[in-house]
């Protein structure tokens, strides 16, 4: 029996307990989220229901749309505050994030991401164009931690990840063509207008103004892993220092390490920059990007978005 055709109760507790890097709260927020669309898709809160939803059922397009579409409504609150029927978009980001890891982890064609065009804060317009001043600067400064924050930048302008998402990048998905650098993605539907899809992937293209960022950390970095003696955790970001207890210089970056990092350099390219503005968070970059720059082609189904969506920003 494939991963798809596994029942969701089999291997949920397996695959929640099986990875090491997933944070308590993150673990928490996964089982809730799959546990409350078994609960929608079942009908019923009892086990012996949710116990035949395989987890291609789960993945089925209509199942998600109205798990969607039931989280957005408000359905399935449990609590509803005076005033407050509907969810707020991160918890509905929340629930579509916990089905596409579950999709990731059994093999399974992802659900695309939830995109609401209404961000929890405002996005300045010029925010992308920041993003690339600062990785430029970034990357004449020949320091270890300004090169490897200008190369999560690149990949982030191309991918559009998470902290989560960046950290869990291998370098076997950076990928050379043509003299671009490109990075292997799992298959989206819709895929951002900028990837090259495929079958089962697609690729990324990292902005000709990024791909120096990239080469010059790619250089660094297998010269910071050399002292794990072919050890190499195959992770493209890792950390500098050594960290607390026997961990040496090389690791795999912590989300947590790569949020103070990029605070950190944010300083450092503002202060070098005059009047440059970065995203003050490294989640704050992410949704720019996202917004501005990855924005799916076709348009999105009115199911997932009740805003229009703003304009592609050219490379």
């Amino acid at each position: 029996m494939n991963g798809s055709e596994s029942r969701v109760l089999s291997v949920l507790p397996d695959l929640l307990a099986g990875e090491s890097r997933m944070s308590e709260a993150t673990r928490r927020q996964r089982e809730w989220a799959v546990m409350g669309a078994l609960e929608f898709l079942a009908g019923s809160s009892t086990m012996r229901a949710m116990a035949r939803i395989s987890v291609a059922d789960l993945m089925d397009p209509d199942a998600v749309d109205a798990y969607v579409r039931a989280s957005q409504s408000g359905t399935l609150r449990v609590r509803r505050p005076t005033g407050k029927a509907s969810e707020s978009p991160r918890s509905t980001a929340a629930r579509v994030s916990a089905l596409r890891w579950l999709a990731r982890a059994t093999g399974t064609r992802q659900p695309p991401p939830f995109a609401d065009w209404t961000p929890l804060a405002p996005i300045p317009d010029d925010a992308p164009a920041a993003l690339r001043t600062a990785c430029q600067a970034l990357t004449t400064m020949n320091n270890f931690y300004a090169t490897r924050t200008a190369a999560t930048i690149a990949v982030l302008y191309a991918t559009g990840a998470s902290g989560y998402g960046l950290c869990t990048l291998r370098t076997e998905q950076i990928v050379s063509e043509h003299g671009r650098r490109l990075i292997r993605m799992p298959a989206q539907d819709p895929a951002p207008h900028r990837w090259e899809p495929g079958d089962d992937t697609a690729l990324a293209p990292v902005p000709a103004w990024g791909t120096a960022a990239l080469d010059d950390w790619l250089v660094l970095r297998a010269g910071t892993v050399a002292c794990l003696q072919g050890s190499d955790p195959r992770t493209l970001l890792v950390s500098g220092r050594a960290n607390a207890g026997p961990r040496p210089p090389g690791m795999p970056l912590q989300p947590r390490g790569l949020g103070r990092s990029w605070a950190r350099s944010r300083y450092v390219a503002e202060t070098a920059v005059p009047g440059l503005a970065m995203p003050f968070t490294l989640e704050a970059a992410c949704r720019a990007v996202r917004a501005l720059v990855l924005t799916p082609e076709p348009p999105l189904p009115a199911s997932r978005s009740s805003a229009a969506q703003p304009a592609a920003v050219p490379a």
